[in-house]
Order: structure tokens, then C-alpha cells, then sequence
């Protein structure tokens, strides 16, 4: 009698396998997403009670595991001789930005400076590290188009959980933040409070900061939407529906011009995978959601389109102008590598309210190619993805996901994108999803049983 063949386990250092290499049981990656939930689902500021501080947050071990894991794996697997092209280009463009990032790090050693600047330099690097993990481990385990609509299925849950506790804030005295997060955590800054703005509250969710909380809020709109429209169960479906309307409707309340400018970046890039009468009902149901939000809370809507109409008087956007000849001065000083990675804490010289700007005063040109390749190498994937795809849902699906990678992306011109765990760790994600899949979409149709699916209620 002939003994069944065991199918190979995948390696986390090779270039993703095809479906058929998986075997017909398809693992699914269970850690990626449980982090995809923690990141916007605990508020970054609940640690472990010890001297970790910042860096006991749950995402934040589980970001360290990640990159534990993969260095592990590659120093224990058996690695045959592989040629360039078989490598998962999004591992090499995460290397190269970690490298050019280290890069700009080592040069700063040798300026000078004091405790605070060291410190915060090696805060830096902590949180450089963990970011690179989060997707070198995203990108080596999710492997096939169904992998990464379960990862996506959490993220959107996580998502969603932070936008029902920003609707509480805005619309009740409740305030569930806290509601998930384990017992024992203790809160590293105060977050008992809501800022004011314009006459509106802010409410800011589970998330640092409201502008944080509006950007995440934008971008969960078009992977919701992917998920009501192809999402594999009726109830997925409809709860991904539910989803959707409450980041669009939550996201004014944030009072942003962040999160109001991210959401109009990720739909007219999620547009094109739209026909022209989905397009059109879109429009029409956004209007009138937007109508309703005016006529249930119009404070929140009137203090948000404020802050377009007067934003010639706006002290934020006043101080962002500022903010261009303080770093004009510092590039003359420093062009090639800047101060070094974290070189530049507010707390000795100023806020900046801009990523682009903060690579610029820390890197020099060195931090703002490395900011590029990131934000390039998003596109590249989107772009390759889009090439090898054969089905309406793969489409749909990268569409959703270049579109909230290109809303997070732009919101680093308008606030400190990398200062936030939640939206950073997030960027990363979508960055490594993005690049996850690497086979043709008819291997996946064939072995995982899943057709070139469209949506639903299509005939």
C-alpha cells in the first residue's frame, strides 16, 4: 500500500509558494491576525505595568515576536540556492528602507547631544525595528488571495471596534477604549479627556490622537467596502456593510482635515474598480449619509468644513508653514543624513506636524529616499498585483488595499504618521499585504476552490 506524500512546510525566508505547494489544508496566519486586530482595537498607551513603557504594548510585543521569528527562521532553515528573482521583491524593499533607516541612525551617533536626544534616538530604533518585523513577518506568511482576506477580516474588525468606541465618545457618555484591554495594563499618558474643536468634541477612539483616529477611520472605508462586496458569507458581508457606514459616518467626528483628506486620496484611487452605476449609488448614499450627520450632529460637520474654509487663519496650518524654513535651516546643516534616526525630539527643538519633513531633519536626503522607496514600493506592489491578477475580486482586493495604503501614505504631508503605533503599525501592514500574494490568481482559483468571484448580488 502506497503511504500518502506529506506536503513541505513553507519557509518564512523564501518568496511565497504557490496554493499548490500549501497542500490542500490551507494554514491560516493566525498571529498576523490577531495583531491586525490588537493594533487599532487596544489603545497603544495600555502596557505592562514594568520599565518597558511604550514598548509593552501588546502590538508591540507581538511586532518583536514578528521580527524574532523571521530572523530565526532564516538563520534555521535550510536554505537551496535561490535566485534573485524568486525573492518576494516587498522583503527587499522593506531591507532597503530598514538599511537606509540604520544608515541615517549610525550617522547620528556622531553628532552631538545630550540624554533626552540619545534616548529618544534609541526609542527610534526600537520602533524601527519592530515596524520592519511586522511586515518582513506579513509579507513571508500570508501567502494566497483567501490568507489575505482573513487577515483583512480582522483588520476591518479592529477597525471597526475603534470606530463604534469613537461613535460612543461622540454621540453618549460611554467610553469603551478600555473595554479589551487585558487586566493588569496600566496607561502610560492620560487619555481621560477629549479636545475641543470649533464648538465639536473630538473623539478620538481608541487611538492617541484625533487626527491618528480620523486617518484610520478614512482608510477603513475602502477595505470594508471590499469586504461587503466580496466577502465569502452573507453575514460577513453584511456586518463588513455595517463597517463601512460607521467609519464614513464616525471619520467627520474626528474634526480632521487629515482623516477628511486621506478618505477622499483612498476613494478616487478605489473608484476605478467601481462601474459607472456603483459609482453613482456611492455617491448618492454618501451624500446623503453626510445629510444625516448634518442634520444628527452638526457641529461636527461645521467644524470640520471650518477647517478648510479658515485655514488661511488656522494656527495649526500656520505653524505647519513655519514648520518649512525651521527645516530648510536644519537641511542647510545637515543635507546628506540629518541629525540621525530620532535626532530631532520635539522636546528639544519643535513639533512637526509632517513625516516628510521629520525624514527630512532626521535622514537629510538619505531619510527622504528612504521614505520614498516606502511609499514607491507601495505603489510597485499595487501595480504588480494588479498584473498577475485574473479575477474581479483580486482586482477589487488590491484596489481596496493601494487605496489605504496611498490615504495613509498622503497623510504623512499633514501630521507625524510615524509617532502613532497605531497608524504606523497599520501603513506597515497594508504595505506587506500589498506584497503577500505572489502566484497567478488561476493556481489560487484551482486549489483553494475559491472561482473569480464578483459581487454580491451581481448576475
Amino acid at each position: 500500500m502506497t503511504m500518502p506524500r506529506l506536503a513541505s512546510a513553507p519557509r518564512l525566508w523564501k518568496r511565497a509558494n504557490t496554493d499548490a505547494d500549501l497542500g490542500e489544508v490551507e494554514p491560516k496566519p493566525r498571529l498576523v491576525a490577531l495583531l491586525c486586530f490588537i493594533v487599532p482595537a487596544l489603545p497603544a498607551y495600555e502596557v505592562l505595568p514594568g520599565p518597558l513603557r511604550g514598548n509593552g504594548s501588546p502590538a508591540r510585543l507581538i511586532a518583536f515576536m514578528c521580527f524574532t521569528l523571521v530572523v530565526l527562521a532564516y538563520f534555521t532553515t535550510r536554505k537551496p540556492r535561490t535566485r534573485l528573482r524568486d525573492v518576494n521583491p516587498g522583503v527587499l524593499i522593506i531591507l532597503l528602507y530598514f538599511f537606509l533607516q540604520l544608515l541615517t541612525y549610525a550617522t547620528g551617533l556622531s553628532l552631538p547631544g545630550n540624554a533626552v536626544i540619545d534616548s529618544s534616538k534609541t526609542r527610534t530604533l526600537i520602533v524601527l525595528v519592530a515596524d520592519v518585523g511586522v511586515a518582513l513577518y506579513v509579507c513571508q506568511t500570508v501567502r494566497t488571495v483567501r490568507q489575505r482576506s482573513y487577515v483583512m477580516g480582522f483588520l476591518v474588525a479592529g477597525l471597526a471596534f475603534a470606530c463604534f468606541s469613537g461613535l460612543l465618545q461622540g454621540f453618549t457618555s460611554l467610553d469603551i477604549r478600555a473595554l479589551l484591554v487585558p487586566p493588569g495594563f496600566v496607561e502610560v499618558i492620560d487619555a481621560s479627556t477629549l479636545d475641543d474643536r470649533g464648538g465639536a468634541l473630538r473623539v478620538v477612539g481608541t487611538s492617541e490622537h484625533a487626527i491618528e483616529f480620523g486617518v484610520l477611520a478614512a482608510i477603513t472605508v475602502p477595505l470594508a467596502f471590499h469586504l461587503a462586496r466580496y466577502a465569502e458569507k452573507s453575514l460577513h458581508r453584511q456586518l463588513a456593510t455595517i463597517a463601512c457606514v460607521l467609519a464614513f459616518v464616525v471619520m467627520p467626528s474626528a474634526v480632521s482635515r487629515s482623516g477628511a483628506l486621506a478618505l477622499a486620496v483612498c476613494m478616487l484611487i478605489y473608484m476605478f474598480t467601481m462601474r459607472v452605476r456603483l459609482l453613482a449609488n456611492v455617491v448618492i448614499i454618501g451624500m446623503g449619509l453626510l445629510l444625516m450627520m448634518k442634520i444628527a450632529a452638526p457641529n461636527s460637520i461645521n467644524a470640520l468644513w471650518a477647517t478648510f474654509a479658515g485655514s488661511k487663519d488656522d494656527d495649526s496650518v500656520i505653524s505647519r508653514t513655519d514648520d518649512y524654513q525651521a527645516v530648510a535651516e536644519q537641511f542647510k546643516q545637515h543635507p546628506w543624513f540629518g541629525l540621525g534616526l530620532g535626532g530631532y525630539p520635539p522636546s528639544v527643538y519643535r513639533f512637526l506636524d509632517n513625516q516628510w519633513l521629520q525624514a527630512v531633519v532626521q535622514g537629510g536626503m538619505i531619510g527622504v529616499v528612504a521614505m520614498s522607496v516606502l511609499a514607491l514600493g507601495g505603489a510597485a506592489g499595487m501595480t504588480a498585483g494588479l498584473r498577475r491578477a485574473r479575477s474581479m475580486r483580486e482586482r477589487d482586493q488590491l484596489y481596496a488595499l493601494g487605496a489605504s495604503f496611498a490615504g495613509i501614505m498622503f497623510s504623512a504631508f499633514t501630521f507625524d504618521l510615524f509617532s502613532f503605533q497605531q497608524a504606523t503599525y497599520v501603513c506597515f501592514i497594508l504595505f506587506a499585504l500589498l506584497w503577500s500574494v505572489r502566484h497567478s490568481s488561476a493556481a489560487t482559483a484551482t486549489s483553494t476552490g475559491v472561482a473569480p468571484a464578483r459581487p454580491a448580488g451581481a448576475r
